[in-house]
């Protein structure tokens, strides 16, 4: 099972520094940059500021962007790769390509049919939601556990992870279906992601 763990400092009861140190070092694959209501400069002194805090050995950093423009700056800022946000787009991924081999692209997918899209695209990562509750305020209907094994059978081995009231309970359901892990704001805002990584831990080294 792998993590991938969502910013929100408004949300948070911790410095985010201090959270995504501890994601890092904890064993949290893929960090997203989510703060929306930063403005780029604001925004790119924090990049600067969470790469001090990230082990690029174990984590990746990546940046939450509206296009690709942006998508752009944030790599020049040292990130690792991008999440495009908004419904995936037929040839944008391949396009973002072209020009930054190296860099990780992540989608979210709401629907089978993006999910078809951004597996011809490609990608690195997927994002499906919401699969137990609605997510960030959008009135997509849930997907459950059998909208989730649909989803990764159409990703055609690209990795998907499980977002939307994924808990440290319900997790191991996610990864049964056929999800590479999870995604989330508030499982990783608190402790209980802990569990998982740690009982991940034990298991790789029975």
């Amino acid at each position: 099972m792998q993590f991938y763990a969502i910013t929100d400092r408004k949300r948070s009861t911790r410095p985010l520094l201090t959270q995504v140190k501890d994601w890092s070092s904890g064993g949290v694959q893929f960090i997203q940059l989510r703060e929306k209501d930063l403005d780029r400069d604001a925004l790119g002194i924090l990049i600067q500021q969470l790469m001090d805090q990230v082990n690029r050995r174990h984590s990746k950093l990546l940046i939450n962007v509206p296009d690709i423009e942006t998508a752009d700056w944030a790599l020049a800022e040292g990130a690792d790769g991008v999440h495009l946000a908004g419904k995936p787009v037929a040839g944008a991924a391949q396009r973002f390509r072209r020009t930054h081999e190296r860099a990780i692209i992540s989608v979210p997918c709401h629907s089978f049919e993006d999910i078809g899209i951004a597996a011809a695209e490609r990608v690195d990562l997927m994002i499906f939601s919401p699969v137990f509750e609605k997510v960030f305020g959008e009135g997509i209907p849930t997907q459950g556990l059998e909208g989730l094994r649909k989803a990764c059978a159409i990703a055609r081995g690209i990795p998907v992870f499980a977002l939307g009231g994924v808990t440290a309970a319900n997790a191991p359901d996610c990864v049964a279906a056929g999800a590479t892990g999870i995604a989330a704001i508030r499982l990783f805002a608190g402790d209980d992601w802990r569990s998982l990584a740690t009982n991940m831990s034990l298991k790789n080294h029975i």
